[in-house]
């Protein structure tokens, strides 16, 4: 009886035992926010040791994930133009596929605008936020004479200036002979047509 006893307990833990080192998987459909399955998403499952396994989503968006000790997973899925997903409380039983829903969002793309500190900051609004400015080395490349200046900005204005070409404006007047370019600070050339600045297109 003794015999038998012990025998039925060896053969319950050999089952035990199977039964903990049958593997498990994880499966599952990869949709973005509308519901539409995503093709092609990468999927990546961590276990605790740090070991990965990586797959990619079927034409169905579906994926799945075999050979898997029981215990937690760290799941992560990726797709172009989506943020990431990333599930680090995945559990796997033994034997059992473990059902993930996976919706990945828009990702939001931001966009950085530096203001250099050294630059003054215009609070006037009447100013000209479209006025290209000229100064430094940007002056000194220009032509030192009169003339050749005159005809150098008359061509930054572009066609846009219209047939009769740039007007140029001299500390706010027009008519004026441009002086040599040594003689001026800045040159701001005026791209917005319906500025409050300027009675037409000009410098």
């Amino acid at each position: 009886m003794k015999a038998i006893i012990l025998t039925a307990l060896v053969m319950a833990a050999l089952g035990i035992t199977a039964l903990a080192q049958t593997p498990g998987s994880i499966t599952g459909q990869v949709q973005d926010s509308f519901g539409a399955v995503i093709v092609g998403a990468t999927v990546t499952v961590v276990d605790s040791t740090g070991r990965e396994r990586t797959t990619t989503s079927n034409q169905s968006g579906n994926f799945t994930v075999t050979g898997l000790t029981p215990g937690r997973y760290n799941v992560k899925v990726y797709a172009e133009n989506f943020g990431l997903y990333d599930n680090t409380e995945v559990e796997v039983a033994a034997g059992q596929p473990t059902q993930l829903f996976v919706p990945l969002t828009v990702e939001l793309v931001e966009e950085q605008v530096d203001v250099l500190t050294n630059e003054g900051v215009s609070v006037d609004p009447d100013g000209n936020l479209g006025a290209t400015v000229l100064r430094g080395a940007d002056l000194e490349a220009l032509p030192d004479d009169p003339d050749e200046l005159e005809a150098a900005l008359q061509a930054l204005a572009g066609p846009s200036a219209g047939p009769g070409g740039g007007q140029i404006y001299i500390d706010g007047f027009t008519g004026g002979r441009l002086p040599p370019r040594e003689s001026i600070r800045e040159i701001r050339i005026n791209q917005n047509p319906f500025s409050a600045e300027y009675d037409r297109l000009g410098f």
